[in-house]
């Protein structure tokens, strides 16, 4: 699952793959020149993309981070390139693009390196029109070279220059996210078109909640009134009956928001109708029931944002309802394992990783079943070679075959 961090800049370890999400280019340049320099002092190739910055300002912005260009340039070990010389002619191919970098990497090895670092200044992608489906399948390419390769990146995009829904898979699937807490915000369902004064208020406004994996930010029956967005994690929302069985009202993923009950907004003594469990290390940002009113008041926006996701809310739950009256559970399964995989999967040698703990029973709940029949299916899948349910993620390891079963057509969904 995806790990969304603050832009102060830390160690990146050898292989990391990095997607850096930025406002203004000053931003850009406190990122990237301590990634440049840690390079070099590590003696990596250091390939910088200029787009975003000219190559005046790129060779200024390192040289201020204590960067001497003339002389690493001279002996071979930065180099300042242009989106054409980084990936070749058009037509954009992503996989050439990668397998082109996994050549640069071991070449830097060969002459005596110790691995390629590359800073990617992304907006190149909009001067030469690539899809975002080629963007994100280069992304998810990119992720699984740099696991097995002395390959470190990391790919910069300015927030305002591309599409948000590609801005946010690329959070939701990725191992390393950095961006600042307004930037995130600003991609979610609730806080979406709102001006950058505005979310970095709302950001100061917040309070943070960490959550260890299996913590609870709130259960059923406390006298909760905050309102939450997920910023990195998932976590499942539980509602228990009286006779203490549950079920799996919903999966938050990051940029989501949760509360305990959405009545909260017009009454605050009510008390949390549902448990929110972390399946993962997670992060929130929570505001009391007031503070989003105000907000609401005030911001037209945020009133049709939180309105439209009323309103996907409702039709998950009736498109669930309608699976539940008319698939089998084989097919509910198979749908829930590819909207995971569309959300939060990521690419892998051995296929697509759906990096959630969900335990045998969270799955039943999820689609109405029992945890035995799950595992039976999960079983022969497995025996298939279609799926494999591991300890902390689910393998998918034939997406087609499993989209068979779902009688869903993938085309379309950017699956990775």
């Amino acid at each position: 699952m995806s790990e969304v961090q603050r832009p102060r800049f830390g160690a990146a370890r050898a292989g990391d793959h990095i997607v850096f999400i930025y406002e203004e280019t000053r931003e850009l340049a406190a990122f990237a020149a301590p990634f440049i320099k840690e390079g070099l002092a590590r003696r990596e190739v250091c390939v910088y993309i200029v787009d975003d910055l000219e190559r005046a300002e790129v060779t200024e912005a390192l040289t201020a981070g204590g960067v001497d260009v003339d002389r690493e340039s001279q002996r071979g070990a930065l180099l300042l390139v242009n989106a054409e010389e980084h990936a070749g002619p058009p037509p954009f191919d992503p996989m050439r693009l990668v397998e082109t970098i996994r050549g640069r990497a071991a070449e830097a090895r060969s002459s005596g390196f110790a691995g390629l670092r590359i800073a990617g200044q992304m907006t190149w992608a909009l001067k030469t029109r690539i899809p975002d489906r080629a963007l994100v399948e280069f992304e998810m390419l990119l992720d699984k070279a740099t696991g097995a390769d002395p390959l470190t990146v990391a790919c910069m995009y300015r927030r305002d220059r591309f599409n948000p829904a590609a801005l946010r898979q690329l959070i939701r699937s990725h191992p390393l996210v950095v961006a600042n807490d307004s930037v995130v915000l600003g991609l979610g369902g609730l806080f979406q078109n709102l001006d950058r004064a505005i979310l970095q208020g709302l950001a100061q406004s917040a309070r943070e909640r960490r959550m260890p994996k299996g913590g609870c930010y709130f259960r059923q029956g406390d006298a909760d009134t905050d309102i939450y967005v997920l910023m990195s994690g998932m976590v499942k929302l539980v509602r228990t009956d009286s006779d203490g069985r549950s079920v799996i009202v919903r999966i938050v993923k990051p940029m989501e928001l949760f509360l305990g009950d959405p009545a909260v907004l017009e009454d605050t003594t009510r008390l949390a109708s549902i448990s929110a469990h972390a399946l993962d290390d997670s992060r929130a940002l929570a505001w009391d029931a007031p503070t989003i009113l105000q907000a609401m008041l005030t911001h037209p926006a945020v009133s049709v944002n939180a309105l439209r996701s009323t309103g996907e809310r409702v039709e998950e739950f009736v498109s669930r309802l309608q699976d539940l009256a008319t698939s089998s559970v084989e097919r509910r399964l198979a749908r829930l394992l590819l909207r995971l995989a569309y959300s939060v999967g990521r690419e892998t040698v051995h296929g697509v990783a759906i990096g959630v703990s969900l335990s045998g029973q969270d799955l039943a709940e999820l689609i109405f079943t029992t945890q035995y029949t799950v595992s039976r299916i999960l079983a022969d899948w497995r025996r298939l070679g279609i799926a494999d349910a591991q300890r902390d993620r689910i393998l998918l390891l034939d997406p087609e075959r499993i989209a068979a079963v779902a009688h869903m057509d993938v085309r379309g969904m950017n699956l990775p």
